[in-house]
């Protein structure tokens, strides 16, 4: 027998029972699905609903991440990248990255007049080392020096402040190893050794002569050093809505605009070791010559730029433009002295054959400056705290002052420290500052961890 109606419910209009309970169910469906509420059955007088609170017990429920954060360099547990989610935690989990590379770049030498010639056996000394005359030849000078290749290494780190990844402190070093040339040689019996340089006295080239056969033996070492340093801190702000997913575009790339500080050393060095003995019977002594040309350019300004990370399933393309602007302090130092030893006795003057009384000394003037920088790098998740990366670096670092651009080859041969006093005729060597442009490029490859 079918259980007692309740009291306040009115009796349904008859009807066959499959019809009537299919349209109740349909209505009740509706109406509770328009308020936003799960559907209550049907159910006899007396029986109270289940309310499913619990989302895990609901299999339609829209049960979405809670505590959740976007990982600023979009890593998860099992090596899974590219913007996704990541648990929430007060560590400094992915938040501290280092970079450690190594460099090997090519670098714009540095150019010197010619500045060691010979002759072959029987010139006649009018004509021994002088350049102009077919049977000169140089030996070193005249062009590049210090324009090989050479290696370095590159240490860059960076700690993201906002665990959303929205801002940073990073810093950058870099330095390439010290790109020599020199030349070295000792002259004696049939031996023709000279260092060429032109006589504004008599308005003609000639040469000192280090080596010739029955006037004079001696040995002649030159040495030159080329040396590129680079240290920088910046602030790195995200740019939205490019921003690795970070601020809810989604978009999984990353925009990043950067503000800082940098510091750019570039030094020269190129130097004479001389020593020469006479071999003139009625002239007997020996002189023993050094001069050195220095130059130092130390940058210093604010460094803006932009760099962009595009992400892939395995692997990341970073791309960055960065343009400093500041002063660089060149500087300039000449030195030379020469001592001279006859008959037991030894004097000692400043100066020597390109360094002299006239260009001897410490010059120092600022110029203001853009020094671009452009790179591109190419890192592949290894694991998810570990990736490899390989680059291509380009610096330009324009009106420098290079060592070999400071040597004047016009020379009084009147101001040559032996020679007495009083001197006539020009006061040169003269210093002025000479610039030249600086490029910088390479490549490189490495590791990123992060912590």
């Amino acid at each position: 027998m079918p259980p007692a109606e309740p009291a306040l419910i009115p009796r349904p209009i008859p009807t066959r029972p499959s019809v009537a309970a299919a349209m109740l169910c349909f209505t009740a469906i509706v109406i509770t699905s328009a308020v936003g509420q799960q559907p209550t059955p049907y159910a006899p007088t007396g029986y109270v609903p289940v309310v499913l609170n619990d989302p895990a017990m609901d299999p339609y429920a829209m049960v979405g991440p809670t505590g959740l954060t976007a990982s600023p360099l979009g890593r998860l547990p099992g090596g899974l990248t590219g913007g996704m989610f990541m648990p929430m935690a007060d560590s400094v989990s992915d938040r501290l990255w280092f970079r450690a590379e190594y460099l090997y770049w090519w670098t714009e030498g540095m150019r010197t007049p010619p500045l060691v010639t010979t002759a072959p056996a029987g010139t006649p000394q009018s004509e021994a080392a002088i350049l102009g005359f077919p049977a000169t030849q140089t030996l070193f000078g005249g062009d590049e020096i210090n324009d090989d290749g050479t290696g370095g290494l590159r240490l860059r780190g960076g700690f993201w402040i906002s665990r959303q990844g929205t801002f940073a402190i990073e810093g950058e070093a870099f330095g390439l190893d010290e790109q020599s040339d020199g030349f070295a040689r000792s002259g004696g019996g049939g031996d023709i050794l000279g260092r060429p340089f032109f006589d504004t006295t008599n308005d003609r080239e000639t040469a000192q002569l280090v080596a010739f056969p029955g006037l004079v033996e001696g040995t002649l070492n030159i040495q030159s050093a080329s040396k590129l340093r680079s240290y920088l801190i910046n602030g790195r702000a995200s740019l939205c809505p490019t921003c690795g997913g970070i601020c809810g575009c989604g978009n999984q790339d990353r925009v990043d605009w950067i503000v800082g500080y940098r510091r750019l050393e570039l030094d020269d060095r190129l130097s004479w070791n001389e020593n020469l003995n006479s071999l003139v019977s009625n002239a007997p002594g020996t002189i023993a010559l050094t001069e050195s040309f220095r130059t130092s350019n130390e940058f210093n300004g604010l460094q803006l730029g932009v760099v962009h990370q595009a992400q892939f399933r395995r692997a990341w393309l970073e791309s960055s433009l960065r343009v400093a602007l500041g002063n660089n302090t060149q500087s300039v130092r000449i030195d030379g002295q020469s001592s001279l030893t006859e008959l037991g006795v030894t004097e000692t003057f400043p100066g020597g054959l390109l360094t002299q009384r006239s260009n001897i000394g410490t010059y120092e003037r600022e110029q203001f400056m853009l020094v671009p920088e452009i790179g591109l790098t190419l890192g592949v998740r290894l694991t998810d705290w570990l990736d490899a990366t390989v680059g291509y670096s380009v610096l330009y670092f324009p009106n420098v002052v290079r060592a070999g651009d400071q040597i004047d080859t016009d020379v009084n041969p009147n101001l040559i420290p032996e020679q007495a006093d009083p001197f006539s005729g020009s006061l040169r060597p003269r210093f002025r500052f000479i610039e030249t442009d600086y490029i910088a490029h390479g490549l490189s490859i490495g590791g990123e961890i992060r912590f």
